[in-house]
């Protein structure tokens, strides 16, 4: 997103609940989970990057919320999300000025149209993408939707981070908050 205040970001994605774990470094995460290793604990982690605030997560999909792109966008700001997990799930998500504009299954980055239930804008629509770089796409979206020039060394420096709740429970009182 174009830069927003870290604690503003910080809210949106905790709502008052997030808990500063300190500094961490992306890839050294899962030592910060607790002694349950079935219970999924997002993390966090806000970093400022030229004119862009970036949030990096582990084990979490808030960025693909839309209520959390939405505020995130708002007063005419921007948003753009790509997550995975391990099993291919994942979700591409754009924002523009509190408006969800894109929200489509990260698997299929480009498509000949949309599928039930996906926002696809004219950028990620054409021919369908080999899966063996799909996660390649997401990623040359987001930099060229953005700008934001994605860099290796994020995952390997330290940053603030946070436990954050998951956005459902976080939002469960805004009505129409996981709908585009």
């Amino acid at each position: 997103m174009r830069r927003r205040d870290h604690d503003e970001v910080v809210e949106i994605f905790g709502r008052g609940d997030a808990v500063a774990v300190g500094t961490a470094v992306f890839t050294e995460l899962d030592r910060l989970r607790g002694p349950d290793p079935g219970r999924v604990e997002p993390f966090l982690q806000v970093l400022t990057r030229d004119e862009y605030t970036v949030t990096l997560e582990h084990n979490g999909w808030s960025g693909s919320f839309p209520e959390i792109a939405r505020r995130c966008s708002a007063d005419g700001e921007w948003f753009f999300s790509v997550c995975w997990n391990i099993h291919a799930a994942g979700m591409t998500t754009q924002a523009v000025d509190g408006v969800v504009t894109a929200s489509f299954e990260s698997v299929f980055p480009v498509e000949p149209r949309p599928r039930g239930g996906d926002r696809r804008p004219a950028w990620a629509i054409g021919p369908e993408v080999e899966s063996a770089v799909t996660w390649q796409v997401c990623m040359a979206h987001l930099e060229r939707q953005t700008g934001v020039e994605v860099e290796e060394r994020w995952l390997h420096e330290p940053h603030p981070t946070y436990r954050v709740l998951e956005p459902h429970w976080l939002y469960r009182d805004v009505d129409g908050a996981d709908r585009i």
